[in-house]
């Protein structure tokens, strides 16, 4: 991209990368008031904020690909199974809730929900793409077989069958049509708060407004992933990486990763073009040459770890919770003994 068109590519690139980084915890996220923030933007529980400014690292490894990459914050993310695990066990019980007042609501037989991540903070495309092999046959195209089941087979119509009724969706949701709470249904029988969907999430939650992984865990993963990109050493790497794609093809600049390929109309065909291909495979390149992915994904786990020493009793509750949630899940789908 002309450099003149630098910065129309900068905000959609940028927002192309986070919503990958969102993409592993946005299916289970809680419903719960966000933690306060620290001046850096990563969560903490009450107190001063310990680190102020770059975090000191021990070392930085040599990384040319994220295969082998694990996060500090995945173990208190739930994986892709396992939020198709809560979410079908939520559909069973509100299957039953329904069924208990007289309505019918199967539940889903099809396959379990997944974002297309390999790990929970979706370190496949946390720093963008860094497989030299898929940048030289598809750019910046998602490769075949990692594009979400949910947004590839998403339906354009709404399946076949009756529409649910309004009395049916008042015993669902637990809301009048103006969205005020109902306390009962026409026949004036009580309804869960929540109604049948509030049932079921406090059935394995214990709260029918919180479900999968918690507000404090997103902010810990996005909120690394965030601060990261402002560190001095993530800025320097950016830079060299930048000089380095302007020495493979000048015509095009971009000021760090996040911003490549942007929004020129070259790259939004079906498949990724020569032009593209060639982007692609120097981005790729610059980033092994200049060690972006090790300096970048060691200082996104700094920024994790400060804020999990800030939180550790809550995520030890984080933890606790999960253990407790999946078990629910299981003894909901095992059914009736």
């Amino acid at each position: 991209m002309p450099a003149r068109r630098t910065h129309r590519a900068r905000h959609l690139g940028a927002a192309v990368i986070l919503l990958a980084v969102t993409a592993g915890c946005a299916q289970g996220q809680a419903a719960e008031a966000p933690p306060t923030p620290t001046p850096s933007g990563t969560p903490r529980a009450s107190g001063p904020t310990k680190v102020s400014g770059p975090l000191p690292l021990v070392s930085v490894p040599r990384m040319l690909d994220v295969s082998s990459l694990v996060l500090p914050i995945e173990p208190y993310l739930f994986t892709d199974r396992q939020v198709g695990r809560l979410f079908r066990a939520k559909a069973v019980l509100t299957e039953s809730c329904m069924r208990r007042f007289g309505h019918s609501w199967p539940a889903s037989t099809g396959p379990l929900p997944e974002t297309g991540t390999l790990n929970p903070a979706n370190t496949a495309h946390r720093y963008g793409i860094t497989d030299p092999a898929n940048a030289a046959r598809y750019g910046y195209h998602p490769v075949p077989g990692s594009v979400p089941p949910l947004v590839r087979n998403k339906p354009t119509r709404t399946p076949p069958g009756p529409r649910p009724g309004p009395e049916a969706m008042l015993v669902l949701r637990g809301l009048n049509p103006d969205g005020t709470p109902a306390g009962t249904d026409s026949r004036g029988r009580r309804l869960p708060v929540g109604g049948c969907q509030g049932e079921a999430t406090k059935a394995l939650s214990g709260d029918p407004d919180k479900l999968g992984n918690r507000e404090l865990v997103g902010a810990v993963n996005i909120g690394g992933y965030r601060d990261s990109q402002r560190d001095p050493r993530v800025v320097a790497v950016f830079r060299a990486w930048s000089r380095c794609m302007k020495r493979q093809n000048s015509d095009y600049v971009y000021a760090d990763p996040t911003q490549a390929p942007g929004k020129d109309p070259k790259f939004n065909g079906p498949t990724a073009g020569p032009a593209e291909l060639a982007l692609a495979s120097a981005d790729v390149s610059c980033k092994r040459e200049t060690n972006v992915i090790g300096v970048w994904s060691s200082v996104d786990a700094a920024y994790q770890r400060r804020a999990m020493a800030e939180n550790q009793r809550e995520l030890a509750a984080v933890k606790k919770d999960m253990t407790t949630q999946l078990a629910n899940a299981d003894r909901a789908l095992a059914g009736p003994r």
